[in-house]
């Protein structure tokens, strides 16, 4: 089973318009979808086939509008409602000749709730996967997560930036997944390119990461695995229409490959083909879409 954790999953309000500032906007198209990150891998992960559990929080009527959205697509979930009261958030995507994003906050966790997410984990296996990714206000309750998984001996993977995941570092986790632009940030590093961005990976494994997968965009994705293995794969050509959870597919593809072939070459591969689907749709890539990409990357390894 894979698990992925949203502590704060949203409601996706996605609509085709150009904008202009200070007037009346109207649309050419909408769609509302179950968002946040670790709701996407799930998402991405089910229609690949794998078996997964989408588990967090959700917040009011719109919470359990994101619960029904979830049923509606036959995606297994368990989320809790939050105990802090207040509504889920609601992310709205405006995409014209450039795309435009305002996100919600969401309601504040409370100290009960990590107690009643760290129940919901207790049966986590070894041979589990539990995928921690978005954003988190209490940066501290995803040290908490995989201090609580380090006794079940399960693969974690860890996708946040910034502090949150400077703290988890510590903490040893599978698989930690930065883009290049929040591999930069974190050490102050501007406009980073591929060659830095693989030093700059191998410095993040020094302070405790496992595994670490960037992503690059349309420049494709790398993998420095612990045993100092550099692998590459570039994108597929073509014309990205949507960036909402091509970074989650990548994370679901690479999970799907690793546990169907052990191989860290072929789990980059499905990755970025399933990346790429997504990226080339108007939402996440189907399981059709990603085999069609699948067999345009390939895959560069060698030794650090």
């Amino acid at each position: 089973m894979i698990y992925t954790i949203t502590a704060n999953p949203s409601l996706d309000y996605v609509v085709d318009a150009e904008l202009i500032p200070g007037q009346i906007n109207r649309t050419s198209s909408e769609a509302i979808y179950p968002g946040g990150k670790g709701i996407n891998v799930s998402l991405s992960l089910q229609r690949l086939g794998e078996e997964t559990r989408a588990l967090g929080f959700a917040a009011g009527r719109i919470g359990q509008t994101i619960r029904d959205l979830l049923d509606d697509l036959g995606c297994p979930h368990t989320l809790l409602e939050s105990g802090a009261g207040g509504q889920s958030r609601i992310n709205v995507k405006i995409r014209g000749q450039v795309e435009t994003a305002v996100n919600g906050r969401g309601p504040d966790l409370g100290a009960g709730d990590l107690v009643r997410l760290l129940e919901l984990l207790s049966d986590v296996k070894r041979d589990d996967t539990v995928v921690i990714s978005g954003w988190a206000q209490n940066i501290a309750l995803y040290g908490s997560i995989l201090r609580q998984l380090e006794e079940s001996g399960c693969m974690t993977v860890l996708d946040c930036s910034g502090e949150a995941l400077w703290q988890c570092l510590e903490c040893h986790p599978f698989l930690i997944k930065p883009n290049l632009t929040e591999l930069g940030a974190l050490f102050g590093v501007e406009d980073l390119e591929y060659a830095e961005g693989v030093e700059l990976a191998h410095r993040l494994q020094l302070e405790g990461a496992r595994n670490v997968l960037v992503s690059m965009g349309g420049g494709g994705a790398f993998l420095l695995t612990e045993s100092r293995e550099l692998y590459f794969a570039g994108a597929c050509g073509g014309r990205a229409t949507n960036t909402v959870g091509a970074g989650d597919s990548l994370i679901a593809g690479f999970l799907t490959g690793l546990r169907q072939t052990g191989d860290f070459g072929r789990a980059l591969q499905m990755g970025v083909a399933a990346g790429c689907a997504t990226a080339f749709s108007d939402w996440l890539g189907t399981k059709e879409q990603t085999m069609v990409m699948l067999g345009q990357i390939e895959v560069e390894t060698r030794m650090l």
